[in-house]
């Protein structure tokens, strides 16, 4: 462990026990040139999350979206945060920007899924989440008890889920 990982070891400590203030205030205690790096930047966005900080939240991942598109998690992190902050329309209309960016990302694909079906477009949901299985199948057992495809399961029936999709 170098020392930069050190150095973050007590707030991922707090994060990892629930006490998301406390690894903030870690965070802060680091030197500002460590606070600007990418792992406390991610972090940041983590405990913010946590804290429902949500337009702190997208302030900041938007501007890493920004700074840095060639990462995908900055996109992921807007939208979610975005969606908690505003809308899903709007979280929708980031991770498609997103999705061309990175159409090889199943995250994206995934939770564009879940978008679309929860605002009523069942026939694009089916799409992208072929999509996101097809990248990564692990997606078809967690897409079991999304309640974002909730909409989806009743209009296929749970049962039949796996071989419709």
């Amino acid at each position: 462990m170098n020392s930069f990982e050190r150095r973050l070891q007590p707030a991922l400590g707090y994060l990892e026990l629930g006490m998301f203030e406390e690894a903030n205030e870690e965070l802060e205690e680091l030197p500002p040139e460590l606070r600007a790096a990418d792992e406390v930047l991610g972090l940041r966005i983590e405990i913010l999350q946590k804290l429902a900080k949500w337009e702190s939240a997208r302030v900041l991942a938007e501007s890493l979206a920004k700074r840095s598109p060639g990462n995908p998690g900055w996109w992921l992190s807007w939208s979610y945060a975005l969606r908690r902050e505003q809308s899903v329309l709007a979280a929708q209309t980031v991770l498609r920007k997103a999705s061309e960016i990175h159409p090889d990302i199943a995250l994206i694909a995934y939770n564009l899924a879940c978008y679309a079906c929860v605002l009523g477009d069942l026939a694009e949901a089916r799409t992208l989440l072929k999509i996101a299985f097809g990248m990564d199948m692990t997606f078809k057992r967690i897409a079991l008890d999304d309640t974002d495809l909730e909409p989806l399961w009743t209009t296929l029936g749970k049962s039949s889920n796996n071989s419709t999709l």
